[in-house]
This record gives C-alpha cells, sequence and structure tokens, in this order.
C-alpha cells in the first residue's frame, strides 16, 4: 500500500500556512508551476480557481477546492541554502491560495484504489504539505465508484474524467441545479431523469415502475421528453388542454391562501 507521504516530494507544491475550522490557506512554493502542472501524471493547468490540492492528515489526505488566488510582497527572503554560495537573497512576491475542505480521500486497504469522503475529521497542522492529486485520486474525488452508476458528465478539472453519481443518493435528499442564465438547468434536469431511467432499465431489463413530476410553468421539458419516452409521459395542462391532458385539481386540495386568491377575499374577510 502506498503511504501518503512517498509522492510528497514529487507532488509538493507548497505548506499549510494557516488553518481554521472551515479553510486552509496555502504559500506556494518558489518553484511550483505557474501555469501548467506536468508532475502529477497527465499535464493540467495550475493554480487556478477550483482545482484540487490535498495535504496529507494522519494516515489520508485532506481535498481542499482552491477558492482564491493571491500575491503577497515577502517581508523577508524564503528561499533556502542561498548563503552557502555567499548569494544576496532579496524579498520577492509570495503566491498564496485558500482552500475550502470538501472531504477526505484514502487508500483502501482491501483494494488498491482511493476512496473519497465527504466531511472532516481531522485538519493538518501549520507546515503540512500541499500536494496536487494524480490522476487516480482525482477520478475518485470526482464521482468513479462501483455505486456512482449513472454518468452525468465530465470534469475538466479531473482530465475529463466522467462524473457519476449514485441514484439512491442523488434522490434520496434534497437537490438543487443552480446557474446563470442559459448555462443548461433544464437541459440538465432532463437529462438527469433520462439518464437515471435509462441506466435503471438498462439494470433490470425491463421499464423501470419510476415516478417523475415535473412543474414546467415555462413549457421547455415537454420536447425533452418527446423521443423514447413519448408513449410514457403524460402532459398536463392548465387552461387550454391541447395537445395536453386538462389538469383538475379538487378543491378539497385547496389550502386558505389559494382559496383566498379564488375568492379575491380583501383583508379581514
Amino acid at each position: 500500500m502506498q503511504h501518503p507521504f512517498e509522492l510528497s516530494q514529487v507532488l509538493h507544491v507548497g505548506s499549510v500556512e494557516h488553518v481554521a475550522p472551515d479553510y486552509v490557506r496555502v504559500v506556494l512554493d518558489i518553484d511550483a508551476p505557474e501555469a501548467a502542472a506536468l508532475n502529477a501524471g497527465s499535464p493540467r493547468a495550475f493554480p487556478r480557481v477550483n482545482e484540487y490540492l490535498l495535504v496529507p492528515v494522519d494516515d489520508s489526505y485532506l481535498v481542499g477546492q482552491v477558492e482564491w488566488l493571491t500575491v503577497e510582497h515577502s517581508a523577508f527572503p524564503q528561499r533556502r541554502g542561498m548563503r552557502d554560495f555567499g548569494l544576496i537573497d532579496l524579498p520577492f512576491p509570495l503566491r498564496k491560495l485558500r482552500l475550502n475542505p470538501l472531504g477526505t480521500i484514502a487508500l483502501s486497504r482491501d483494494a488498491d484504489e482511493y476512496t473519497f469522503y465527504r466531511g472532516i475529521s481531522a485538519l493538518p497542522s501549520v507546515g503540512a504539505a500541499a500536494m496536487l492529486p494524480t490522476d487516480r485520486q482525482l477520478q475518485a474525488i470526482v464521482g468513479i465508484a462501483p455505486n456512482r452508476r449513472i454518468k452525468i458528465g465530465v470534469s475538466p478539472l479531473a482530465g475529463d474524467a466522467d462524473v457519476s453519481v449514485d441514484p439512491n443518493q442523488l434522490f434520496g435528499r434534497h437537490l438543487a441545479v443552480l446557474g446563470n442564465t442559459g448555462s443548461g438547468k433544464s437541459c440538465s434536469v432532463a437529462g438527469l431523469v433520462r439518464w437515471s431511467i435509462d441506466a435503471a432499465a438498462k439494470a433490470i431489463d425491463a421499464s423501470p415502475n419510476s415516478r417523475f413530476i415535473v412543474l414546467d410553468p415555462n413549457g421547455e421539458y415537454e420536447r425533452a421528453f418527446s423521443s423514447g419516452l413519448a408513449q410514457k409521459v403524460k402532459v398536463f395542462r392548465v387552461g387550454d388542454p391541447a395537445p395536453g391532458e386538462s389538469l383538475s385539481v379538487p378543491a378539497w386540495l385547496w389550502n386558505s391562501a389559494e382559496w383566498s386568491a379564488f375568492a379575491q377575499a380583501s383583508p379581514g374577510v
């Protein structure tokens, strides 16, 4: 089994300067990559926001995501060994970054593979090494696992590795798809529904007994399910029923706010 400290010399890019419960601040080395890292198994851009870094903690790694980058002017020289050559080392700018702790990654003792766990059980100390993750570690971070069988996309930060999710965990809790206008939120939601149905049908070799209710005030999801699932999709409309069915809601389902809106009740009525 490979120990977390064995690759520290090759993948080392900086040291931990400040530790807080919700963030870790790192000072990058002088010889750390300035645009692209070539020592992590494959060329990748570094440093940049949203990139991942690892910090060894006990027998595992803390996984941090870069939130911001900055340059600060050092008050004293940092390079070591210059006195041995009789050279003068002047102060120089230091590159720093802040990490948002996401979880922990550890090498399984039963199988030679990495497993990513959400949450932090232990924080590093000041002076701990900050390291670039390898390709295998990146794949474990972004979602390569046996139980994650629904592919939802690829991660450009992990060498275009497939990003997969576990449908039991995905639909077993609250989920939000957020983004700017035109960024593909509706397409992502439609994709999650279709990819989940396709994966379930492939797993059981039959049509899954699943139900999805989509509230579509803008009318943008009907066409997303028109191919392949058209026979299994029921469209209900308010007002003009064509080409879908008319949506009827019994009065006993209304709440007080809906009754007030329907009756146009004024305050005190």
